[in-house]
């Protein structure tokens, strides 16, 4: 997986609504990557599907998957492994930052389905939420001058992160959820010249304490339960819910469902949402399906007619 590769598309999400979003990019010849979180989706833990067109006899939610992820796959898509962060989907060449690397594409389509509306939190986590716990370093790093702060996750922005929170802290701990740094070789070599950067691998994060402010972190390294003294911590774990991951670039609901328009488009361009995370009346594999179609049917027309304009230019 080359993270210095643009795609064309960068599909967050492989239920029905992101994997049919796939086949459609794929078959139409742009470069797709699909990020699939590990766990199971709630097509998978369907046991009996008996109103999906084209199955009389019924099926599994599995069946069904597996048969889209295979077609993606034969039609091109690259499917990834990994959990969304944050993005920067401002410029023209847009970033998906996830705990396996970030990734660079021309359009965004989310397609998370319902897991993210309530994502589960760590002990701690909400109660210190600006007070001490932060999910952007470059946000509030300069609250850090001369404090002790650790961040727990992995990839490259982790490390990314931690980089400039070493001009501000007195104090870095990196804390990763892998056993191994896993970034690219700039990002390492730097990281492992500071002096004032410790690195813990093999960790799980068990709850964030404190009175007004944060001030430990309880850890779990190596299978030892541990207390780190802390005055701020940056989670990069995939715990933010639809407000804190997606708030800063399209409208969402009172139910915290994204908006979007009948092309599937979001309010920041090249940004579209499709599936049960979109805001809608009716939820099953069918209509993911084809909000998938129509948002990849949308992305192909832009990219045809914005090569026919510059052919003439």
């Amino acid at each position: 997986m080359d993270t210095n590769k643009t795609y064309d598309i960068v599909i967050v999400g492989a239920g029905p609504a992101g994997l049919s979003a796939g086949i459609y990019a794929g078959r139409g010849n742009l470069d797709t990557l699909i990020l699939e979180k590990e766990g199971i989706g709630s097509m998978i833990m369907t046991h009996q599907v008996d109103n999906y067109p084209g199955f009389p006899s019924g099926t599994s939610g599995k069946e069904i998957y597996d048969s889209m992820k295979k077609q993606a796959i034969e039609f091109g898509c690259e499917i990834k492994a990994a959990t969304v962060l944050g993005f920067d989907p401002y410029d023209e060449i847009k970033i998906v930052k996830t705990d396996a690397g970030n990734f660079k594409t021309r359009y965004i389509i989310i397609a998370t389905g319902l897991g993210k509306i309530g994502a589960k939190k760590v002990k701690g986590e909400n109660k210190f939420l600006g007070a001490g716990v932060s999910y952007c370093a470059t946000c509030d790093g300069a609250f850090t001058k001369g404090r002790v702060v650790s961040l727990v996750g992995k990839g490259d922005e982790i490390i990314e992160e931690a980089l400039f929170l070493t001009r501000y802290a007195k104090e870095v701990n990196i804390f990763l959820t892998s056993e191994n740094l896993d970034c690219n070789d700039e990002l390492k070599e730097a990281i492992l010249s500071k002096e004032n950067v410790k690195i813990t691998k093999n960790i799980k994060l068990l709850e964030i304490s404190g009175e007004e402010f944060v001030t430990e972190l309880h850890l779990e390294v190596s299978g030892n339960k541990e207390v780190f003294p802390t005055d701020f911590v940056f989670l990069y774990l995939g715990t933010k819910n639809n407000l804190e991951l997606y708030g800063e670039f399209v409208n969402l609901s009172p139910s915290g469902y994204i908006l979007t328009d009948e092309s599937m488009k979001t309010r920041t361009d090249k940004m579209y949402a499709i599936g049960d995370i979109r805001e809608k009346e009716v939820r099953q594999i069918a209509t993911a399906t084809n909000d998938g179609v129509i948002a990849t049917t949308i992305i192909l027309k832009e990219i045809l007619k914005s090569k026919k304009e510059n052919s003439t230019k």
